[in-house]
């Protein structure tokens, strides 16, 4: 029963994000996020895994210019940022909201599958996008959060971290 919930919840944000895709105006991923405020926000994000140097690239990307404070705790917290290999699937990322109160994430997964065996400065790019929809980021068509939609940037870019202030930065309550 758990696993059909948790399902409907991947299925559910899947298809908010790709309704919202077209019109999101903020490239917020439907009314997702931490409920964290302030001009400096923590959100602990364990990486591990296969590359795991290319998956804290990623995150060190976000964390170094944004308002996202990012420290890696070393055991499974708030995000786990990971690779696989989970075959043939059709996804090179994706971005799982584990568990979450209304609309505000409280843990969640971003992985990258190594099956499709991704260069560096790929797998860093597509990290880097599924980490950023785990902050509550919708795809746009700047740095990472466009990676293989509209562009083929492997890093964020000032969009992205003007869009990571405004959902931030004052609380939304």
């Amino acid at each position: 029963m758990r696993s059909l919930a948790r399902a409907g919840v991947i299925l559910a944000v899947v298809v908010t994000a790709l309704l919202a895709a077209s019109t999101a105006q903020a490239h917020q991923w439907g009314s997702w996020h931490w409920n964290r405020y302030g001009s400096s926000v923590t959100i602990r994000a364990y990486v591990s895994g296969p590359n795991v140097t290319w998956s804290r690239a990623a995150v060190a990307d976000w964390d170094r210019n944004t308002i996202l404070y990012l420290p890696d705790p070393g055991s499974h917290t708030d995000m786990s940022v990971f690779a696989g290999n989970y075959g043939n699937t059709g996804w090179g990322g994706v971005a799982e909201i584990i568990n979450y109160s209304g609309s505000h994430i409280t843990h969640g997964h971003a992985r990258v599958n190594t099956y499709y065996e991704y260069g560096q400065s790929d797998f860093i790019g597509i990290q880097c996008q599924e980490v950023g929809h785990l902050f509550g980021l919708d795809h746009s068509n700047d740095g990472c959060m466009g990676k293989g939609y509209y562009n083929n940037l492997n890093y964020t870019v000032q969009h992205n971290w003007n869009d990571i202030y405004n959902m931030y930065r004052y609380s939304h309550h």
